[in-house]
């Protein structure tokens, strides 16, 4: 099982870029690509690391999504 490293590589790249914008205006097509094989190397460990420790991550990821929903709920939209 590889170490956690693959997060602390991923999070590398957003350290000096500021706010995360949707489509990464002023990135380089390099850096996106790097981008990916960083996301794609902490999909696999957390893959790989909740089988090895018993976790249905998608039921897991549900019951958080549930979790989140109830401790910060959406503004209500005013009529």
């Amino acid at each position: 099982l590889r170490s956690v490293g693959e997060v602390g590589e991923l999070s590398e790249l957003f350290m000096w870029k500021g706010e995360v914008q949707k489509g990464l205006p002023g990135w380089e097509e390099r850096e996106k690509e790097h981008l990916g094989e960083e996301l794609s190397d902490v999909l696999l460990y957390l893959i790989r690391l909740s089988d090895m420790c018993g976790v249905d991550l998608g039921d897991a990821a549900l019951k958080k999504i549930v979790k989140n929903a109830v401790k910060y709920p959406a503004p209500s939209k005013s009529a």
